[in-house]
């Protein structure tokens, strides 16, 4: 079971039934570094991009059962929750694939920030315009 990352603020959206989540991920084209789809993570109150990151099969699924933002690690190589040291969560509210099914949208609330490195976004150098 989850532990309750901010007591007191409900996830944002009910989370999805381990049957339906599994059946949506069966459809996904895992074709990236060997298993993986790309996962962008966007603000929705306002469509700022603020990470991107990888999810595996796993990470898509507790994504889904649980509400909050699940990627896999490929540095460490491992499973993580979006905010499980720093506090900074992503309330997960809705959730889009594209056309191949090898990328995932997830529009999120953000709680702090989303980038390792302080800033509200990982895209935070702007290198042209």
């Amino acid at each position: 079971m989850e532990e309750d990352v901010n007591p007191g603020k409900p996830a944002v959206q009910t989370p999805m039934s381990l049957e339906d989540a599994e059946r949506i991920a069966e459809t996904l084209n895992y074709r990236h570094n060997g298993g993986f789809v790309v996962a962008v993570a966007q603000d929705a109150s306002n469509g700022d991009v603020l990470m991107v990151a990888f999810m595996n099969r796993e990470a898509f699924v507790k994504t889904l059962t649980t509400g909050l933002a699940h990627y896999w690690s490929l540095s460490r190589w491992k499973l993580w929750r979006k905010g499980e040291q720093s506090g900074h969560v992503q309330y997960v509210k809705e959730v889009y694939l594209d056309c191949d099914a090898d990328a995932v949208l997830l529009k999120v609330e953000q709680v702090g920030y989303a980038c390792h490195e302080g800033y509200r976004s990982c895209f935070h150098r702007k290198i042209y315009g």
